[in-house]
C-alpha cells in the first residue's frame, strides 16, 4: 500500500455503483484531482447543476491518491508557460484556501521548492536557466537542506506541499455536500457525447467530460509513464537536524531524470522519480507500480543525498502512471459541435483546445521512449563526469521536445 493510502486518518467512503439511467446536466468520467475539480468548479459558478461521476475503481485510485504531494506552478512545457504559470500560482493560493477550510488533515503547507545542483554541470544549466526563481550559493541552500553535495539550488516559492490521499477524500466528500453524485467501480464502457454507459447503468447529460488521464484506452495522444515512490518510517529530531527542510520545502536534483521530494507532516522523506520503463503497447500494469529495481536505485539515491539515514528504514513503496503528450502539453478540448464555449482569458491559453501531435506506432514508440529513458540516465552520467551541462541532453530534447 502506498504511503497515502496507509496514513489516511479514517477509512474513505465506500460509494455505490451506478445501477440506474440518470439524467444529468454534466457526466464526468474519472474521480481524480481533473474530474473532481471540474465537478467543484462547475458548482461553484452554478450551485443548481445536477452532476453525476463515475469511476471505474475509487476516488483518487490514479495518479491523484499516489502522487509526490507537490502542488506546483512548474509547467511541462516552455510553449506558453509566460501565460499559463499566472494562472497556476493562483491555482496554489486557491488550493490552499480550500484546504483551509475543508482538508485541514491535509497538511497544505506553501515552503516553495528546491532545485539542487550536485556538481558543475548541474550548477551551469541552473544559472542559464534561473527565470523567475531565485539562485541560493552552496552556503544559502545548505542553510536549508544538507543535501551531500550540494553546490547551488534555484528556489521558487511557488510550491505547496500536501497529503494528497487526504485532499482528493476531501475534496470528493464536498462535492457529495454540494449534491453531486460519485459513483464507484463504474467503468465508462461507452461513451458518445451525450451518454455514458457502465456495466449497470449509464448517464444521459447534456455535457459529458472525459477526465480519464493516464488510464485513456486506444489512443496515440497520450501515453502512460510510471513514476515510481518510496518513503522511510517516521525520522527523529536529531536526523532532522542534520537534513533541514524544517520550512516545508519542497526538493529535487537538477537531473535530467526527474525526481522529487517532500518533508512529510509526520516527519517522513516521501522521494519518487521516473525512469521505470514504458510498456509495450501503452499497456498498464500493477506489477509496473512494484518494479523492486527502481525502488532500490531510489532508495539508493535518497541515501547519497542524505547519508543520516544510512540505517533508515524505507517502510513504503509504489507507484503509478502520469500522462504525458508527444509535445509535453497538457490539453483541455470542447467539442464544438455538441459544446458552447464562452470566451474569457482562461480559454485562450495555449493548451485549450489544443491538439497535440500523436505518438508514434508500435514499435517505434516502445524503442523510442525506452531508449530516451536510457539516454536519459547517460546524459547525468555524463554531466557528472565532465561538469558540463550534457551535449546529450541537448540533442534529447530536440527529438523529444522538452
Amino acid at each position: 500500500m502506498n504511503l497515502w493510502d496507509a496514513t489516511l486518518n479514517s477509512k474513505p467512503v465506500e460509494r455505490a455503483s451506478l445501477r440506474t439511467t440518470e439524467e444529468v446536466d454534466v457526466a464526468i468520467i474519472g474521480a481524480g484531482f481533473t474530474g473532481l475539480w471540474s465537478a467543484y468548479h462547475l458548482l461553484s459558478n452554478k450551485p443548481d447543476l445536477k452532476i453525476a461521476v463515475i469511476e471505474k475503481e475509487r476516488v483518487g485510485f490514479g495518479a491523484s491518491g499516489r502522487n509526490g504531494g507537490w502542488v506546483s506552478a512548474l509547467y511541462p512545457s516552455e510553449m506558453g508557460a509566460d501565460l499559463v504559470t499566472p494562472h497556476l500560482i493562483q491555482s496554489i493560493a486557491d488550493i490552499g484556501v480550500f484546504a483551509s477550510k475543508y482538508a485541514p488533515d491535509a497538511n497544505f503547507q506553501k515552503g516553495g521548492s528546491l532545485t539542487i545542483a550536485r556538481n558543475s554541470g548541474q550548477l551551469k544549466r541552473l544559472k542559464n536557466n534561473i527565470g523567475s526563481a531565485t539562485f541560493l550559493n552552496q552556503s544559502e541552500t545548505l542553510a536549508k537542506v544538507q543535501f551531500n553535495g550540494a553546490l547551488g539550488s534555484l528556489f521558487t516559492p511557488d510550491c505547496a506541499t500536501m497529503h494528497p490521499g487526504r485532499f482528493v477524500q476531501a475534496l470528493a466528500n464536498h462535492l457529495e455536500q454540494l449534491g453531486a453524485r460519485i459513483y464507484e467501480k463504474s467503468p465508462a464502457l461507452r461513451n458518445t457525447d451525450h451518454k455514458v454507459g457502465t456495466p449497470s447503468g449509464a448517464l444521459i447529460a447534456t455535457t459529458v467530460i472525459s477526465a480519464t488521464e493516464a488510464f485513456a484506452k486506444g489512443s496515440r495522444e497520450r501515453i502512460p509513464l510510471y513514476s515510481l515512490m518510496v518513503a522511510t518510517e517516521p525520522i527523529n529530531e536529531k536526523i532532522w537536524d542534520q537534513i533541514g527542510l524544517s520550512n516545508g520545502e519542497s526538493f529535487a536534483e537538477a537531473s535530467h531524470l526527474v525526481t522529487y521530494g517532500q518533508r512529510t507532516a509526520d516527519d517522513r522523506l516521501a522521494v519518487g522519480g521516473r525512469g521505470a520503463p514504458y510498456l509495450f503497447g501503452s499497456l498498464m500494469r500493477s506489477a509496473a507500480e512494484n518494479n523492486s529495481r527502481i525502488h532500490d536505485q531510489i532508495i539508493a539515491m535518497v541515501r547519497s543525498w542524505f547519508p543520516p539515514l544510512v540505517n533508515t528504514q524505507f517502510t513504503h513503496r509504489w507507484g503509478g502512471a502520469v500522462s504525458v503528450t508527444r509535445d509535453w502539453q497538457p490539453f483541455a478540448n470542447l467539442n464544438q459541435v455538441t459544446g458552447e464555449e464562452k470566451d474569457s482569458e482562461l480559454t485562450k491559453l495555449p493548451f485549450v483546445n489544443h491538439t497535440p501531435p500523436l505518438w508514434e506506432p508500435e514499435p517505434l514508440r516502445w524503442l523510442g521512449v525506452n531508449s530516451v529513458v536510457k539516454l536519459t540516465d547517460f546524459a547525468d552520467r555524463e554531466e557528472a563526469a565532465t561538469n558540463q551541462p550534457s551535449l546529450l541532453a541537448k540533442a534529447l530534447s530536440k527529438v523529444t521536445g522538452n
